[in-house]
């Protein structure tokens, strides 16, 4: 890495993790700042490898002190898909042939990796699907559930995860959305937060 670089704030998520951008002339680099025993980095490295050797333009791992936390990361560059269709919304479909093209990728050359990773099973899905119910109705939206309301929302979720699971399963990268996702000049979408794929 160069010296006399700058060091600034890139941007953070919600974990305890941390991202800071190293510019030095015209290289620049991300540093993930990921404290144990509050993050473990040893996924990201993991699934970083998966998503190099299906030829995916993820963050590359350049250097790593795993037990302190630290990643140096390639820079995938500053304009998420959700900046630039908020800017150009008629870029909405080539963007998105992107997006899917290197998500169909994923997981078709993904199925020799899915065995490497925790399965998408029954606990996992009803993990996820708490999410909806305690992230977004109760916190943030501040609807609380009734008896009859939990009731149907278990079933549904039983219906769901029954579904799911008689699914082909595949390789998959849980927040695959358009703030992880970076528009990139060449093997666009640059691919961003894969740790817990």
């Amino acid at each position: 890495m160069p010296a006399g670089g700058n060091l600034a704030p890139a941007s953070a998520d919600a974990s305890f993790r941390r991202y800071f951008r190293y510019q030095a002339g015209k290289e620049s680099f991300i540093l993930m700042d990921a404290p144990p025993p509050n993050e473990d980095c040893r996924p990201f490295v993991k699934v970083a490898s998966y998503l190099e050797a299906m030829s995916l333009n993820a963050a590359r791992v350049i250097g790593a002190d795993l037990d302190q936390g630290f990643l140096l990361l390639t820079d995938l560059g500053k304009t998420q898909y959700l900046d630039e269709l908020t800017r150009n919304p008629a870029r909405a479909p080539s963007l998105y042939d992107d997006a899917i093209n290197a998500l169909v990728k994923m997981q078709s050359a993904g199925s020799q990796h899915r065995a490497m990773l925790p399965p998408y099973d029954a606990k996992l899905l009803d993990v996820e699907l708490s999410l909806f119910h305690d992230w977004l109705c109760e916190k943030h939206i501040g609807i609380g559930f009734s008896v009859n309301d939990e009731m149907a929302w278990r079933d549904t979720c039983s219906l769901l995860i029954g579904n799911a699971l008689d699914q082909p399963q595949v390789f998959v990268h849980r927040d695959y959305h358009s703030r992880n996702l970076m528009v990139v000049e060449t093997d666009n979408p640059g691919i961003l937060d894969f740790q817990d794929a």
